[in-house]
């Protein structure tokens, strides 16, 4: 067997393992009355502090995080989009101190259920309507494409075409969201977080060693500084850098920067989800709270390898008796880990970077599910419809929204920087 043959022997394996081992524990250990809305949408409010916290994480820690953020880093030139972990932390403890707590105590299922009940029906549905299309040709595609460019630069398949690889992580990704619900994707999160955990710190620790060590970085701290007006920016049509200002200029973290992380934090459906299906709200503030302190060290995994990618072509060092060279911001990772981490590792990264990718997938999915179901079904379409009927409803619509994201997907390969476009997108 050939080294790309190994490797997706490999991959298959882990994929193949988080999935059995899932459909095991819904089974037997989590099975409730099958159809029930607060089931499916809900987890039967079941979830305990570390599955919230597993779950939120590896959510938000995507591969359009991974790929995106390290992209923004290596095209900034600098560590100016490390804000977006370091206000998180900040956004996300008021999100468990102020916002969880009504939310709880209204019982809501959707994030747009709560500007219902402080302005009207018509602002709950325009939002969820809003959310809804989002999701659909903006995180999904997002996601798919991301994973399918890392997976394919990692496992060495260049010949596969993007939208292949893509279509494949969206048939195994709308799977796990339609039919396992919110506990599928949850129970699914907290096993790929393992592996997530450790290739996040496996990736910068290698290249560091790969650059000097740790005080390589401060041999170049110009690409260290996180506020910043100027930078050197990285021209994708030339490959050259020359002064500019980054994606994150300062005077935004004094103006509109931390509501858009409040509302990242506490609206968006995708993330808040989780939370709502805690067993109390003590069990859901503490696994929020505990992913606040996660994202506080999140640049090392989300930021540091954009920087050591910059280090690593300043110095001209050689991978493969070829300088390390990067031809766009969003392959700076995925080239990374095919220049410093060990070949037979290959196989493993990348399905835990897949696993990584169908968390966000499904999740996005699943609440998408949600809020047509519970935010236009049921109001406008049949208000009388039984448990069993929405969660039918609601798993049709899952598979007809994934349609969308598969055909948007390769489209992204002509987006400059996916993570700035994903953050544009959530502003709107």
């Amino acid at each position: 067997m050939d080294a790309v043959g190994l490797h997706i022997c490999t991959f298959l394996a882990w994929t193949g393992g988080v999935a059995l081992i899932t459909w095991i524990i819904c089974r037997c250990r989590l099975r409730t009355k099958a159809g029930a809305v607060e089931d499916y949408f809900a987890g039967g409010r079941s979830f305990a502090w570390y599955v919230i916290s597993g779950s939120l994480l590896l959510t938000n820690l995507s591969t359009e995080q991974l790929v995106g953020l390290n992209g923004v880093v290596f095209a900034d030139g600098c560590m100016a989009a490390s804000a977006w972990e370091t206000f998180a932390s900040l956004a996300i403890c008021i999100a468990a101190t102020v916002f969880l707590p009504r939310y709880m105590q209204l019982g809501l299922t959707t994030t747009s259920g709560y500007l219902g009940e402080r302005f009207d029906r018509a602002t709950r549905t325009l939002v969820s309507v809003v959310l809804l299309t989002f999701y659909a040709v903006g995180l999904c595609p997002s996601v798919l494409y991301t994973a399918a460019l890392a997976i394919r630069n990692i496992l060495g398949i260049d010949g596969l075409p993007l939208w292949t690889i893509s279509l494949a992580i969206g048939l195994l990704g709308s799977v796990y969201a339609i039919f396992g619900g919110l506990k599928g994707v949850a129970v699914s999160d907290c096993l790929n977080g393992i592996g997530l955990f450790i290739v996040g710190l496996w990736v910068p620790l290698a290249a560091l060693q790969r650059i000097g060590g740790p005080a390589a970085l401060f041999e170049h701290p110009q690409f260290l500084r996180p506020l910043v007006a100027t930078s050197q920016v990285f021209d994708k049509g030339t490959g050259a850098r020359s002064l500019g200002e980054p994606t994150l200029p300062w005077r935004t973290l004094l103006t509109g920067f931390m509501p858009i992380n409040v509302y990242y934090w506490s609206m968006n459906q995708v993330i808040v989800q989780r939370a709502l299906a805690a067993q109390s709200l003590a069990e859901g503030q503490k696994g929020v709270l505990f992913a606040a302190c996660m994202k506080v060290v999140g640049f090392v995994t989300l930021c540091l390898p954009g920087v050591i990618g910059m280090i690593m072509i300043e110095k001209g060092i050689h991978v493969g008796g070829e300088a390390f060279t990067v031809d766009a911001p969003d392959k700076v990772y995925p080239e990374l880990v095919k220049a410093v981490m060990p070949d037979w590792s290959f196989g493993f990264l990348a399905a835990v970077l897949l696993g990584s990718a169908l968390s966000t997938y499904n999740s996005a999915l699943n609440s998408a599910s949600t809020l047509f179901a519970l935010e236009v079904y049921r109001p406008y379409i049949h208000s009388g419809a039984s448990d069993e009927r929405t969660v039918k409803v609601a798993a049709v619509f899952g598979a007809a929204l994934a349609i969308p994201s598969w055909i948007v997907a390769p489209q992204f390969e002509q987006v400059v920087s996916i993570f700035d476009f994903i953050r544009r997108g959530l502003q709107r």
